[in-house]
């Protein structure tokens, strides 16, 4: 038995001097962020978002009825070897942007698959997408993949509950089946884009009542301050709220953790660290707290022996210049060295491979033309309001 030590911690979002805590060697590091950081809304097969150099949108269902797809969501989906190669190249930038556990949406059987390939993984919470709309599965049909593939999860680090849409994408009927199929698993979850552009927290409670529900409901984007029903959790999606609708969430009060939304495009949520805290001043401890055991709350996630750890100081990290040289997940290393543990890949390595991957997706279900993928920092800046905060 050894110590983990470092000059600085971050540990459950409370910034500390001088950390030392048990672990299986003795490691010394500038920085630990304890647990690592949490992920808790990713769409890991989209390799094409839709955008447009200056199209703003005012909410997800302009946006999903009027993007330009220039390749075939479907078809990717229905790869099953190109989308799990697609899922694991997400879970392994995860874990070398610092991100030790992760919510995925879409394609369930090629997440898992996509996860299972790994000899290194983060903490996962499968939650496979569901829609009344042609092209993806019911709940019914997922319920029955759930069964099928859920004995292949026993290690305890990952777990499957059910993603619906958007209340505008299914029907209560299938919204109220999702939540009962949820509370037949425990610690369950039901996840969904919510409030994204339009208030629709009065519609959920017409659909489900109140609450409290017999599963944990996580809403995605929540970018409406409304009251929501008792036992809802939000993640909020900063950076894609801020390339999609050049406004997000104007408060952090509600707010139970971040998501990415397109980790394979902007990367995770350790690396939008600059953007958030430049949308929410003066509150860095509720963004750490947000940003790592807040989403572990959210999902009911077990987090002992999780961690990310920096050759470099607090600063450096918050403002996206530092990488994670280990990151230990369950107690496991799954970084070393700034290396995939098992692989030995390293952080270019895995872009290389996304950029890669992206291609032979484009190369195979595209028109013919590549999709706008913005940069990055520069729609970062330009959607910024004037005084700093988020528009609203």
């Amino acid at each position: 038995m050894g110590f983990i030590e470092s000059d600085v911690a971050v540990v459950y979002g409370r910034i500390v001097e001088g950390f030392r805590a048990p672990y299986k060697e003795d490691l010394y590091f500038k920085t630990v962020v304890v647990p690592g950081f949490s992920d808790g809304h990713m769409h890991t097969q989209v390799v094409d978002a839709g955008l447009a150099p200056s199209r703003v949108w005012s909410n997800s269902y302009e946006w999903l009825e009027t993007r330009l797809l220039r390749v075939d969501e479907a078809a990717v989906r229905s790869d099953l070897d190109l989308s799990s190669r697609l899922a694991a190249a997400a879970f392994s930038r995860s874990l070398l942007e610092g991100a030790t556990l992760v919510a995925a949406t879409g394609r369930l059987s090629a997440n898992v698959r996509g996860w299972l390939s790994l000899p290194a993984r983060p903490r996962a919470i499968f939650l496979p997408t569901v829609m009344d709309r042609a092209g993806w599965p019911s709940v019914g049909e997922v319920e029955v993949e759930i069964e099928r593939l859920e004995g292949l999860l026993r290690d305890g680090l990952a777990k499957i509950g059910v993603f619906v849409h958007s209340l505008g994408t299914a029907r209560p009927e299938s919204i109220r089946r999702a939540l009962q199929a949820a509370a037949r698993r425990r610690r369950s979850i039901v996840g969904m884009h919510l409030s994204e552009g339009v208030p629709e927290s009065g519609r959920l409670v017409e659909v489900l009542g109140r609450g409290p529900y017999p599963a944990r409901i996580v809403a995605v984007h929540c970018m409406e301050v409304e009251d929501l029903p008792t036992g809802v959790r939000c993640i909020s999606c900063p950076a894609s709220n801020q390339i999609l609708y050049r406004r997000t969430r104007p408060t952090l009060e509600g707010v139970d953790g971040f998501g990415s939304d397109w980790p394979l495009l902007i990367g995770t949520v350790a690396r939008h660290l600059p953007l958030i805290n430049r949308l929410y001043p003066g509150r860095l401890q509720e963004i750490l707290y947000k940003a790592t055991i807040g989403g572990y709350r959210a999902y009911l996630a077990l987090h002992d022996g999780d961690f990310a750890a920096y050759d470099a100081g607090l600063e450096d990290i918050l403002a996206g210049r530092a990488l994670p040289v280990w990151v230990s997940v369950a107690g496991r290393p799954a970084v070393v060295e700034g290396r995939l543990a098992g692989s030995g890949y390293s952080y270019p390595e895995v872009l290389t491979r996304i950029r890669e991957l992206i291609r032979e997706a484009l190369e195979k279900y595209g028109d013919g033309s590549k999709p706008y993928v913005p940069d990055i920092e520069g729609v970062y800046e330009a959607s910024l309001a004037p005084e700093g905060g988020p528009r609203s």
